[in-house]
């Protein structure tokens, strides 16, 4: 299942990359980034490379219950500084064939201000529930999506 979703904000790209990036310094400030622990973190060249975990504690579809033991996901990802483009992979540790959701970020100038656009992919290999399963993680992915929006929003002062 394929999905593109695009946030537009209204500031600079050079505003909007240093709050993608510095928001994560000030957890306390943002109590819906809470889930999100950085593991790992290195800079080699232009390319930013983190493993983070995030917790799905409370927000678990039914039809993973069964099939996780771990409430986190494991995400991978990389941050092109000269391109401005997110690469990531974000899967239940050690459980690839649960699903995978993989995508592309890319952040902008657009207009007077920026964006991000995103193209997202989820594959599951459950057998009989699989599409099921690939609709319930785009629903939670984009819902997570516009959490992060909002508090980058917040982080710039542009909302509340």
């Amino acid at each position: 299942m394929k999905y593109k979703v695009t946030h537009s904000f209204s500031v600079p790209l050079a505003k909007l990359l240093h709050a993608r990036e510095e928001r994560y310094k000030h957890l306390d400030q943002f109590p819906d980034l809470k889930n999100v622990t950085l593991l790992e973190e290195k800079k080699e060249g232009n390319i930013i490379t983190q493993k983070r975990k995030v917790s799905l504690e409370g927000s678990m579809p039914a039809v993973l219950s069964a099939a996780l033991t771990d409430l986190s996901l494991l995400e991978e990802s990389t941050f092109d500084i000269v391109t401005n483009t997110h690469e990531f992979k974000i899967s239940p540790p050690g459980k690839d064939n649960v699903f995978i959701i993989k995508g592309k970020s890319i952040y902008q100038t657009a207009g007077e201000g920026s964006e991000r656009s995103y193209d997202v992919e989820v594959l599951s290999s459950l057998l009989f529930v699989s599409p099921i399963v690939e609709k319930a993680i785009e629903e939670i992915h984009k819902h997570s999506l516009e959490k992060d929006r909002k508090s980058i929003a917040k982080f710039l002062g542009v909302e509340t």
